[in-house]
């Protein structure tokens, strides 16, 4: 989507345009459903957080700044739902499910699809064993393509500990993949 039509349709639905906010969050769905799922380990969890996120999303629009990138301010909201509600919850666990993950193939071989999914699975298994904090930089930034910086103040921390999480993140599933002999 291109910045006039982000920029109309985000317009729009602070006008309470419900068909503009649906074609806004459209391109944003997947990308932020995968985020939420990754986060909670779990695909109940995951929808409600979608659906809380987006009330909120909704809610917010009459007090969203249009000088900053909307993509940052969603996930932020996303963050946060995750976040209260582990601290509602006090459950939080770490491990993915990779059986709960959606499929997207587009009729690949059943060979390559075999590849695919324990290509996944490891790559699953690596992020998993990063630390709480690693693994929440990594993900923000690889599902939520958020900026370094725009991850440093979501998560309040300094742009240096982000950049070090990230940094020992990579580290660490690159060795596991390499160790395995994925890459």
């Amino acid at each position: 989507m291109g910045k006039l039509l982000e920029y109309q349709l985000i317009s729009r639905s602070k006008q309470g345009d419900a068909s503009a906010f649906g074609a806004l969050i459209k391109d944003y769905r997947k990308q932020l459903f995968t985020y939420l799922l990754k986060i909670c380990n779990n695909r109940t969890t995951a929808e409600d957080l979608f659906q809380d996120t987006l009330i909120r999303v909704w809610s917010g629009l009459p007090n969203y700044n249009e000088q900053n990138k909307f993509s940052s301010w969603l996930f932020s909201i996303a963050h946060n739902t995750a976040m209260d509600s582990f601290r509602r919850k006090k459950v939080r666990s770490r491990v993915i499910h990779t059986d709960e993950l959606p499929e997207f193939t587009d009729g690949m071989n059943p060979q390559k699809e075999v590849e695919l999914k324990e290509t996944k699975d490891m790559l699953l298994d690596a992020v998993n064993t990063l630390s709480d904090k690693q693994k929440q930089v990594f993900l923000l930034r690889q599902h939520g393509e958020l900026s370094f910086k725009e991850i440093a103040e979501l998560t309040e921390q300094p742009l240096n500990t982000v950049l070090s999480h990230m940094h020992y993140s990579v580290k660490k599933i690159r060795k596991i993949l390499r160790e395995q002999n994925v890459i």
